[in-house]
């Protein structure tokens, strides 16, 4: 892979993260159509330049691991922790398994869109209030961003879905669904080198983290404006929409 396939890469995964869509998936049909690399190679790009997106993450929400770092917000850490412990456990056969067997990435897509225009329109009557984050909450999220360990079906867009079913505003279910990407993608990270048998960082692999960084960290701040926004069906239904438009989009590749 060269320096420049590696900076497109990137851009893709800086901008996709943040939205309902998987960008796991989008990173890894640019890698496959766009860069002629092979299925297992484009999956396994995705899954690195998720550190820079981790990386990003990081540094837009410093103040709030830093709480959760000194226990000043023992509830959050609980909802994270709960999370965290059941996406593990369902996400690991099914990464090992999105590497043996190649799988369509337009019908998750769909599907979000989809489950995204259902929400908005449970949700129309009311702005999204303030849900407390308790472990009970964080059952079903952890359980949904287990599943995204699946080429197609998007982290983001399950577990803002799920959080919007719980109650959860616009704002507060991307902010969640942020933090709780940071532990995930940290483990995948981990446990990359023992799914592919071991690999090797390259300079453009290097190249493609840091334009991820970069780029994720100049777009985040952009979604959750959007999501602050007050009509909170409009938001939604717009997301909805345009990701629905983009698995119908992804049948025809």
């Amino acid at each position: 892979m060269d320096y420049l396939t590696a900076l497109l890469l990137g851009l893709v995964q800086g901008v996709a993260e943040w939205l309902p869509i998987s960008s796991e998936a989008m990173v890894t049909l640019v890698g496959q159509f766009v860069a002629g690399l092979t299925y297992q190679d484009a999956l396994t790009m995705a899954i690195w330049l998720h550190l820079g997106t981790f990386l990003a993450a990081l540094v837009y929400f410093k103040r709030e691991v830093w709480n959760l770092v000194t226990g000043k917000d023992l509830k959050l850490l609980m909802f994270l922790g709960v999370a965290t412990v059941l996406t593990g456990l369902i996400a690991m056969p099914l990464l090992m398994l999105a590497f043996s067997v190649e799988i369509p990435q337009s019908w998750g897509t769909l599907g979000i869109g989809l489950l995204l225009i259902t929400m908005a329109f449970l949700n129309k009557k009311k702005k999204g209030g303030v849900v407390k984050e308790t472990w009970e909450k964080a059952l079903p999220v952890g359980v949904a961003q287990g599943f995204a360990a699946l080429p197609g079906l998007s982290r983001s867009g399950l577990t803002v879905a799920t959080l919007l079913a719980e109650g959860f505003s616009l704002e507060a279910a991307f902010r969640l669904s942020f933090l709780m990407s940071l532990p995930v993608t940290l483990g995948v990270q981990l446990v990359l080198p023992l799914l592919r048998g071991g690999f090797v960082v390259t300079g453009p692999m290097m190249v493609g983290g840091l334009v991820a960084f970069l780029v994720g960290l100049a777009t985040i701040g952009g979604l959750l404006k959007v999501a602050r926004q007050k009509d909170f069906f409009k938001v939604t239904l717009a997301l909805g929409v345009l990701v629905s438009l983009l698995g119908l989009g992804l049948m025809f590749f």
